[in-house]
């Protein structure tokens, strides 16, 4: 992975994990996709994203910010289960804020 190409150069990996993203749109979940899920945090301004990229193609998935501001940071477990985690985000993923 060359950073100039992801944009991440100017930002710290605080954490990353293989997973699976899905979007909950209208009355379903529907996949995204597979790759790492990364917590990234800017040198500079301090600023942290959350970001995914499809692990072949790395077409992004996922990117927006972290924010301590409700309902932005409300994550929690989805129906009990220990591997699954639900939250809320404006996404800008897709080109356009979602």
């Amino acid at each position: 992975k060359e950073e100039h190409e992801t944009g991440e150069a100017e930002e710290v990996e605080l954490y990353s994990q293989r997973s699976r993203l899905y979007r909950f749109e209208g009355a379903e979940w529907k996949e995204r996709g597979t790759g790492d899920a990364k917590i990234l945090q800017h040198r500079e301004s301090g600023k942290v994203r959350f970001i995914m990229r499809q692990e072949k193609t790395m077409t992004v998935l996922a990117n927006h910010l972290v924010l301590a501001l409700a309902p932005w940071c409300n994550l929690q477990r989805n129906a009990g289960s220990m591997r699954i985690w639900v939250w809320s985000a404006q996404d800008i993923a897709d080109g356009e804020l979602a």
